[in-house]
């Protein structure tokens, strides 16, 4: 058998098993068939279900008996207030952060005022430090003691 007529059975087969991957309803089974899975009351869903059918009777009756109890309150509307904020904290709060805002409104304001100095153009900006390649001070690296200052 000739190497082509050898890559085109190949090419077949391969191209049969993609095909069969893909349409699996059209293929032939070439195994045994996945027994059917067993569906009934004990699956996830109809456990999730009956934990919250239960839960939410329990809640009832506790909720029932807490209220029968003649107090004031729910225990949860107790339970919410005692981790409140009271009027007075808030309040105080509040007002702080209105003074703080204003404070950055007036330094807001202030800074947006402020006039930046003016730009002065120089004509060669490069002379300024043509003395140095390094910019080094003029007159550090030289000792200038016996220098006479001649003025015209």
């Amino acid at each position: 058998m000739s190497f082509l007529t050898r890559a085109g059975i190949a090419a077949t087969q391969r191209s049969t098993r993609i095909v069969q991957k893909r349409f699996g309803s059209h293929a032939a089974h070439a195994g045994p068939e996945a027994p059917p899975t067993q569906e009934g009351f004990t699956s996830g869903g109809f456990k999730l279900a009956l934990i919250a059918v239960v839960g939410w009777i329990a809640w009832s009756r506790i909720d029932e008996h807490l209220t029968n109890q003649g107090e004031e309150k729910h225990p949860l509307t107790r339970y919410i207030e005692y981790y409140m904020r009271s009027e007075k904290e808030s309040n105080r709060l509040s007002e702080q952060h209105i003074a703080l805002a204003q404070k950055v409104a007036e330094e807001k304001k202030f800074f947006s005022l402020a006039i930046p100095p003016p730009k002065v153009q120089l004509r060669y900006p490069d002379g300024l430090v043509n003395a140095s390649s390094r910019n080094i001070e003029v007159g550090t690296t030289v000792n200038v003691e016996g220098l006479i200052p001649k003025f015209h």
